[in-house]
């Protein structure tokens, strides 16, 4: 009966243990959604005001079902980031202070944003939309 050498042992297990590796790792990546994605970096625009000049600066965040979603909303960022500023740009700071006000802006700016990614990108890819800083100067 032949012996088998350290060698052959050796590339053996690791013939045999490398595919279950690369698998995991895949599946890992895949496992990251659904989750969240950043507009980054926040976002600064004029606000309508009589008095004075005043700014919002709002942080975003999307909420995501799959890493193809991920890809296409990294994809066309700079065409969500203009279209994001020139819809929050010249509002009246007064009616967007209010919680409720907030909420029909986020629900507002996510209609839109999923209307624009249907015609670039095919689908409205975006599930839900969070401001995570919203201030007001």
């Amino acid at each position: 009966m032949k012996r088998i050498d350290f060698k052959t042992a050796f590339f053996l297990t690791l013939i045999l243990c490398l595919p279950p590796t690369l698998g995991q790792a895949s599946e890992e990546k895949a496992g990251a959604y659904p989750g969240y994605l950043a507009i980054e970096p926040s976002l600064v625009v004029n606000l309508a005001g009589e008095r004075k000049t005043r700014y919002l600066r709002v942080e975003i965040q999307c909420y995501l079902d799959t890493a193809q979603d991920a890809e296409r909303v990294t994809l066309h960022m700079p065409l969500i980031r203009d279209r994001l500023i020139t819809l929050l740009g010249g509002r009246d700071a007064d009616q967007i202070m209010s919680t409720e006000a907030r909420d029909r802006l986020r629900a507002e700016l996510l209609e839109k944003l999923r209307e624009t990614l249907t015609e670039v990108a095919g689908a409205p890819t975006i599930r839900e939309l969070y401001f995570t800083g919203f201030i007001i100067q």
